[in-house]
């Protein structure tokens, strides 16, 4: 086979690999009115989120630190979405994200660069769970609907390091 016949073959599959990591969907950083900024804890990092939501810290047996972002309203906390921002990995025995079906792989900001995301829907096609890694912190948003899923991993990328 000559050398020019060889690049032919191979230079499609090099454009497919080398595009399809730019290709995922991107989810702009929240930038609407009336996100108020909070400090996560004793930590270097804020968040900006909507007034109808709060920051709860999470201490994990293992020696994790993370915090959760919920609804303000208890009616509402367990049916709207939701996210996760750990800190502090600890050493956890084993632990997983919980990804039932991989739908979609998504980009978004993220302090210095762009995270890549992975979706995942549950069995039952009711729910959808996001998750992304950036050097020690661990990611996740949570949502009933992708609207708001894809409404809460905006929220998150509005994270920031002073």
């Amino acid at each position: 086979m000559t050398r020019t016949l060889k690049f032919l073959i191979v230079l499609p599959v090099l454009i497919s690999f080398s595009c399809k990591e730019t290709n995922f969907r991107f989810i702009a950083t929240a930038s609407y009115s009336g996100l108020k900024e909070e400090r996560l804890g004793e930590s270097s990092y804020y968040l900006k989120f909507p007034s109808t939501m709060f920051i709860e810290e999470s201490r994990g047996k293992e020696g994790q630190l993370g915090y959760g972002l919920w609804e303000i309203d208890s009616l509402k906390r367990y049916v709207s979405p939701s996210g996760f921002i750990e800190i502090e990995h600890g050493k956890p025995i084993g632990w997983k994200p919980d990804c039932d079906m991989s739908i979609e792989k998504i980009r978004s900001n993220l302090l210095d660069g762009r995270i890549k995301w992975t979706i995942c829907k549950s069995e039952t096609g009711s729910y959808y769970t996001a998750f992304a890694y950036h050097g020690d912190l661990t990611l996740s948003a949570d949502s009933r609907t992708r609207a708001g899923l894809d409404s809460m991993i905006a929220i998150i990328a509005t994270l920031l390091s002073r």
